[in-house]
């Protein structure tokens, strides 16, 4: 049907996160055991060694749990994609008695918060206390406008104090809270009033703003953007117009290089970045945005089902349809991928390409 590319003989993702969940269930007493006896520190070694052989590029973490347990966290450190591959790692899970895994830093108790303060350097200390954010609710958009300020902020350079009011949001709503939920963010003294509360209080009037114009947000991993461009280019990919994406950032460093990323961000993962493409002229005129849906339903279902992949997007050019793809499971995806495209009897040149 089409080409493949060269097979890959390192272990595939979907090989990797079986085997780390094999060893953290043989492990996971002794990890309790260790953590409890107040020695965690002393795990860092051989947690370290197996995670760079296995996980690569992943970061990881002990922490607190549900219950008064404790919890295993694995974050791509908001790189969406990254974070697509820690959420895959999430849904593997098996329950293990006395932990809980996350796929993304969680959001800091609100007793952490009281006692929480960050300065770069020597600079001015930062307390979430302190902190004031003035809100503006956009109901419309479903976000939160706030306006930030600290007395320290005026010891401080100005970049510096993005620095440290981001991490500190990163704290009180999580690694995707500040995606997920706030809007526009502006930097400049505020005189307190109605709207202006602690930072260590965003958090709950967050939830009761959700609560009370009962958002149905999606997360963020399940967000897709579009895209278009005004001008078609001769390299690969250089037809498309318009398009989807839940990987914005990756889909434009692909256009300014031409379709092709100069390095791979899996690399060592096993996981891999691909698109299959096909004859824009394959689908009934009139109705290509619904049939270009159906294929990318069916190879998301599929690929899903069988725990080997997801649809990341797809576009449309003057020549060409693309449907992106992350496949876990090396030649295994691939052969789903294929079998699933047999039925639609997509006419025309088709071919299967990787971003890298």
């Amino acid at each position: 049907m089409f080409g493949f590319g060269r097979k890959k003989t390192q272990p595939t993702f979907k090989q990797r996160v079986a085997s780390f969940w094999k060893w953290y269930a043989a492990n996971a007493d002794h990890f309790l055991q260790t953590i409890n006896g107040d020695r965690c520190a002393d795990l860092m070694p051989e947690v370290s060694e197996f995670m760079d052989v296995t996980l690569p590029k992943l970061c990881w973490a002990f922490g607190p749990g549900e219950e008064g347990g404790h919890s295993f966290t694995l974050t791509g450190e908001g790189d969406r994609l990254r974070q697509l591959l820690t959420d895959y790692w999430l849904q593997q899970a098996p329950t293990i008695k006395g932990w809980t895994f996350y796929a993304s830093r969680q959001p800091s108790s609100a007793e952490a918060l009281k006692n929480m303060s960050i300065s770069l350097g020597e600079d001015a200390q930062v307390d979430c206390e302190s902190l004031l954010v003035k809100t503006d609710v956009d109901a419309d958009k479903q976000l939160i406008h706030i306006v930030a300020w600290h007395t320290r902020f005026a010891e401080l350079p100005e970049e510096h104090r993005g620095k440290i009011l981001f991490l500190l949001l990163d704290e009180a709503l999580g690694e995707f809270g500040v995606e997920k939920w706030i809007g526009g963010i502006e930097i400049k003294p505020i005189v307190p009033g109605e709207f202006v509360r602690p930072l260590v209080s965003l958090p709950d009037f967050i939830e009761k703003m959700n609560a009370y114009h009962q958002w149905e947000k999606l997360e963020p991993l399940d967000t897709y953007s579009t895209y278009q461009l005004d001008e078609q280019f001769h390299h690969r990919r250089g037809d498309v117009f318009v398009g989807t994406t839940c990987i914005p950032n990756v889909i434009g460093e692909l256009i300014e290089h031409e379709g092709r990323l100069p390095s791979d961000p899996l690399a060592q993962l096993g996981a891999e970045l691909a698109y299959f493409t096909f004859d824009s002229a394959a689908f009934p005129e009139g109705a290509e945005v619904k049939a270009r849906g159906e294929v990318e339903d069916a190879l998301d279902e599929a690929l899903q089902t069988q725990a080997s992949g997801r649809v990341l997007g797809g576009a449309f050019g003057t020549e060409h349809a693309y449907i992106d793809l992350l496949l876990f499971d090396g030649e295994d995806s691939r052969r789903i991928v294929e079998t699933t495209l047999k039925p639609f009897e997509l006419r025309g040149p088709r071919s299967f390409e990787t971003f890298c």
